[in-house]
């Protein structure tokens, strides 16, 4: 045993915090590699851009222009260019007596009759409003058709219209006309209240039939999907099943006015029919052994053998239908690889109805048939595809887009980098152990929930970070990018100098020091007297205590094939100065130093470097750092991202997020603001 002078020394100068430090080798070998800051006045020759602009969409506002000046020519015209006709003219129809207190005034049949100023003015209000509507019309069901969209974002149009995010498009369009469905209808109605008997037409005419209908279809097909007072309170299937209603009031609309309005649209409604049919026919899949698997309380993993016409499932998504639960939902979830070949997996989370119904019936491993359709393109793919600096964040069950990104371009030159937020400790130990993480980007998991992570049996690279709370976004995106930026820390170089070059008699060390660095001394202490009491022969549980079988069996668990049962009990002895097996708190953290200790030879001096700069690197991670004020720049990236057109440029980078996390998505917004990096969101809130 040491003596108590001697221990005592040992375990001051294990306790003395140190800065890293770098011997002159080291710093000249570590200059050698940082990158010259030539390159970033530099134009990137080689940079090309499959990604369409964010708001493509700006464009059809023009369209909805035109439309609306071109209403105003034929209402205020004169006739045959226009409507407006004069007194006389106007008298001899059958719905009218002449203008009144005008001249010339508008009145080409009795619907759209308008005989004196103020229901000029009402007329224009309402027709304007549904002219400028035509083109949204037109989009709100060419944006639904999922097989002609995912069909174009393969074409050379997708870089000017990003197809893959259309369902942006829709919503907001669909708001619009919402809107201005209401706008017209109302004034139409103020007009006809105004003349006498005209409030009639509202029933006895055919536009007033029509324009009743789609009126009172219009908030049954809207307010469910917009507002989220009621997405809270209403099922998604009864959600789903009204805004089909659409079919029925877009069928209104067709009859609603003269022949131009069939066509605007009778077309795309057309189209959005065969697209349909197609799904149905060529893009349904039956998978009949589909294999269902729980991965904790609350969520569900699915894997399935990818069907005859599948085709590829790289950053995409699926409609599935399972046919033992209901036979009329299908609801979108991301696809990614699985790890045999030619198998594609789902996750899922429990968040209603359906949800919880699947995780009650899927109590032990299963096989049970599914529908499968598409897959369909994600918005993630544009951003992905155009940048060469990743960074993908993800809460929860988001994290599924960015395992099939990291398994898409895995062998290319991208660096694709991880940020997850999750609570699931079933889900994070299944992704920890089934997932080979991207070796050049960093991952980063911030685990939330309350019982401790079991970290797998295989050893983790030392580019992956586990810790526990929730991360501050903008120092942890502006870590990772300072560290590739300056070349200081770059995720590859930790993962060579640590691990690849790391003598064997060494790793038990550094998994202890991996071990530190994912759990607190208390954490493993805890864990160790759970152990120690399974082992404990003696009726009293061990409180304060841990014994030494509880001790081996927390090494084993963290040193795995490492462990050298020889060495744990040498150390276990020194610090037992009584003798009696047992080991207090303090001990405790007296033989975790002590698992550190190591020879003072250069290859030790250098695995400890090697650990210093991880530390570092980590350091720039931690949950509970902040930064120093909102508008400071603490990694001083504004000048690596906005110095001309170098390839670190802020345009060369994109942050992209899948999940439910209002407060993340907001913090990932406040980031693009300050620091001009595109950001893409995935995001079934239907």
């Amino acid at each position: 045993q040491l003596s108590v002078s001697r221990r005592s020394s040992i375990l001051t100068r294990m306790r003395r915090k140190k800065e890293p430090s770098f011997d002159d080798e080291e710093k000249q070998s570590l200059t050698g590699r940082l990158p010259k800051y030539e390159f970033l006045t530099e134009s990137d020759k080689e940079r090309g851009s499959l990604k369409a602009g964010h708001r493509w969409w700006h464009a059809v506002f023009i369209l909805s222009l035109v439309s609306f000046l071109a209403c105003i020519i034929t209402l205020w015209a004169p006739y045959p260019i226009g409507a407006r006709m004069p007194s006389s003219e106007v008298a001899k129809t059958p719905w009218s007596n002449g203008c009144i207190g005008v001249e010339t005034c508008i009145c080409p049949r009795e619907t759209i009759c308008a005989d004196d100023l103020l229901s000029m003015i009402f007329l224009t209000i309402a027709r304007a409003s549904a002219w400028f509507d035509y083109p949204l019309y037109m989009l709100l069901f060419l944006s639904k058709c999922s097989n002609l969209n995912n069909f174009l974002q393969t074409t050379a149009a997708r870089v000017w219209i990003n197809f893959s995010d259309s369902h942006k498009v829709h919503s907001l369009f669909g708001c619009i006309v919402a809107i201005e469905t209401t706008s017209h209808s109302f004034f139409h109605l103020l007009r006809w209240a105004r003349r006498s008997n005209d409030i009639q037409l509202l029933w006895t005419t055919k536009t007033g039939i029509t324009g009743l209908i789609a009126f009172s279809l219009t908030p049954m097909i809207a307010l469910p999907m917009a507002v989220p007072f009621l997405k809270k309170r209403m099922k998604f299937e009864w959600r789903k099943a009204l805004h089909y209603l659409a079919i029925a009031w877009a069928a209104a609309l067709m009859c609603h006015a003269p022949q131009r309005i069939f066509w605007l649209i009778g077309m795309p409604l057309f189209v959005y029919a065969a697209d349909y049919i197609v799904g149905c026919l060529f893009k349904c899949h039956l998978v009949e052994s589909a294999h269902f698997q729980r991965l904790g309380d609350s969520s569900c993993l699915i894997e399935f053998e990818n069907p005859a016409g599948f085709g590829k499932q790289n950053s995409a998504y699926v409609y599935l239908m399972l046919p033992w639960i209901s036979k009329t939902q299908f609801h979108a979830f991301t696809v990614f690889p699985a790890q045999k070949p030619n198998h594609s997996s789902i996750c899922i989370h429990k968040c209603g109805d359906w949800t919880g119904e699947l995780m009650k019936q899927i109590s032990i491993p299963a096989h049970k048939p599914a529908f499968v359709v598409g897959p369909f393109l994600s918005p993630f793919s544009s951003p992905a595809m155009d940048s060469e600096f990743l960074v993908a964040v993800a809460s929860g069950i988001g994290v599924t887009p960015a395992i099939s990104l990291i398994k898409q371009y895995s062998c290319t030159s991208r660096r694709l980098n991880l940020v997850w937020i999750c609570r699931d400790a079933g889900l994070v130990e299944h992704f920890l152990e089934n997932v080979e993480f991207s070796s050049d980007g960093y991952s980063l998991i911030y685990y939330t929930g309350k019982r401790s992570i079991i970290l797998p049996e295989k050893k983790l690279p030392s580019n992956v970070f586990l810790f526990n709370g929730r991360p501050n976004l903008e120092r942890t995106i502006s870590g990772i990018i300072h560290s590739i930026v300056s070349g200081e820390g770059l995720p590859e170089e930790l993962s060579k100098k640590v691990v690849t070059n790391t003598p064997v008699d060494m790793r038990a060390k550094l998994l202890v020091e991996k071990a530190l660095s994912l759990y607190t001394v208390d954490q493993l202490f805890d864990y160790t007297l759970k152990a120690s009491n399974f082992y404990n022969e003696s009726q009293e549980p061990l409180t304060n205590e841990i014994n030494y079988q509880g001790v081996l069996s927390t090494m084993r668990h963290l040193l795995a094939n490492d462990c050298n049962v020889d060495s744990i009990t040498k150390i276990f002895e020194q610090v037992d100065v009584d003798g009696n097996c047992r080991l207090n708190r303090v001990e405790f953290e007296d033989f975790v130093h002590l698992m550190l200790e190591g020879n003072s030879n250069e290859e030790i001096q250098t695995v400890k470097r090697g650990l210093a700069k991880m530390s570092t690197v980590r350091d720039m991670f931690q949950s509970n750092k902040q930064m120093k004020s909102a508008s400071k720049d603490d990694f001083g990236i504004k000048q690596h991202l906005h110095s001309g057109d170098g390839k670190f440029s802020a345009k060369n980078w994109s942050m992209l997020y899948c999940g439910g996390s209002a407060p993340v998505l907001s913090q990932l917004k406040d980031y693009k603001n300050k620091f001009g990096i595109n950001l893409s969101v995935e995001k079934f809130d239907w």
